[in-house]
């Protein structure tokens, strides 16, 4: 097997591993750090004030099309031009923390991906962040010992973490009573694959 084929075939299983994780927008949104929140917001706020100061105090700062309307329409119109720039600005920059954030949970570089993020062209990097993301870890079904979701033994009890079908062969979950790509009795095909105790 070449390695582009290796390297085609984990992602592949990140995917599949990744499709049981249960997640929430909120328990998620919760990754990204408060003070990166509150300094957003304060720099928000700060920019909206310098702004409205620098469009009444400046001559020709404010822009043409409302230097002749009411003070209260120039006021929403000043707002919403910041707004409108803070918005993708603020959500970028928390974006980039919520990846430094889950790449730590994840076992992977936060630093690299973060910085992979940040200077790769055109959100080229957060697209790859997201595809290439490493699943979660998760207790092993036996002893509880958190686990690589890249393991396929569990190193505390030696437990199967990655069991597979012996009808199809294809990946199951542990605890399952039937193949849920084929339907096979898991049990039943166990005991029918057995080799025969030997008398005596």
């Amino acid at each position: 097997m070449s390695g582009s084929d290796q390297f085609f075939g984990r992602v592949q299983d990140n995917w599949r591993q990744r499709a049981h994780e249960k997640s929430t927008f909120a328990t998620e949104f919760r990754l990204i750090p408060q003070w990166l929140i509150n300094l957003l917001v304060t720099l928000y706020v700060l920019a909206v004030v310098i702004v409205e100061y620098v469009s009444r105090t400046v001559p020709g700062a404010m822009p043409d099309p409302l230097v002749d309307k009411p003070e209260l329409l120039q006021l929403l119109a000043m707002f919403g031009i910041v707004t409108a720039i803070a918005i993708p600005c603020c959500a970028y920059i928390l974006l980039i923390g919520y990846i430094r954030r889950d790449a730590k949970r994840r076992g992977m570089s936060p630093v690299l991906w973060m910085l992979i993020a940040i200077f790769v062209p055109y959100l080229i990097g957060v697209v790859l962040y997201f595809a290439l993301r490493e699943p979660l870890p998760f207790e092993c079904p036996r002893c509880s010992r958190p686990v690589n979701a890249q393991f396929n033994f569990c190193p505390g009890c030696q437990c199967n973490l990655r069991p597979i079908c012996p009808h199809c062969r294809r990946e199951i979950r542990p605890g399952d009573r039937f193949c849920p790509h084929c339907g096979v009795a898991l049990e039943a095909a166990e005991s029918a694959q057995a080799p025969p105790e030997s008398a005596g």
